[in-house]
C-alpha cells in the first residue's frame, strides 16, 4: 500500500461510457473493493500502533474472548472468532507457546480442556487495553460517534 508521502497518482484516464471495457470498473462502487481497502488501512494502522506488542489482530481478539468468558474452550472459541478448528487450534497453540494462555483441564471431561489468561496473559490484555483504545480512537478520528455506530451496525449486517 503506498504511504502517504508517495507522490499523488496520475489522473485516470476513463473509457467511453459505450466502451464493453467501461462495464469492468470494480473500483468505484464495489463494496466488496472498499471494504479490502479499508481493511488494508485498518491492518497497516494496527502494525503501526500495536506491532511492537507482538500480537496479530486474530491473537487479540483471541486473547479478549478468553479474558472475558471464563472456562471456555477451543470449540467455543472457534465459534465465537467464526473459524474452523484448524484455524482455532494454531491459534491456541501460539498463545500457549507464546506463554499467554494455558489449557486446563475439566474434571468432568477428560477430553475437553478450559482456555485460561497466565499471568503474563493478564498483564497483555492490561497493556493492550489502552492501546486498544488509541488504536480505535484514530481508526474513527473522522467519524462522529453516530457514523461510527451507524458503520458498525452496516458492517454487522454485511458480515452476517
Amino acid at each position: 500500500m503506498p504511504s502517504r508521502t508517495d507522490p499523488p497518482a496520475p489522473p485516470r484516464k476513463r473509457r467511453p461510457a459505450d466502451d464493453p471495457l467501461a462495464r469492468f470498473d470494480f473500483q468505484s462502487d464495489s463494496l466488496g473493493y472498499a471494504l479490502r481497502r479499508a481493511q488494508l488501512r485498518v491492518y497497516e494502522r494496527f502494525y503501526e500502533m500495536l506491532g511492537t506488542m507482538d500480537l496479530s489482530p486474530a491473537r487479540v481478539t483471541a486473547l479478549s474472548i478468553i479474558a472475558m468468558e471464563p472456562e471456555i474452550n477451543q470449540a467455543t472459541l472457534a465459534k465465537r472468532l467464526d473459524v474452523a478448528g484448524p484455524s482455532v487450534l494454531k491459534l491456541v497453540d501460539a498463545l500457549e507457546e507464546g506463554g499467554l494462555i494455558r489449557r486446563e483441564d475439566v474434571a468432568d471431561d477428560r477430553r475437553r480442556y478450559n482456555l485460561v489468561l497466565t499471568p503474563a496473559g493478564r498483564a497483555k490484555v492490561e497493556a493492550l487495553r489502552s492501546a486498544l483504545a488509541a488504536y480505535e480512537e484514530r481508526l474513527a478520528q473522522r467519524l462522529s460517534a453516530a457514523e461510527r455506530a451507524q458503520l458498525m451496525a452496516l458492517l454487522e449486517r454485511v458480515a452476517t
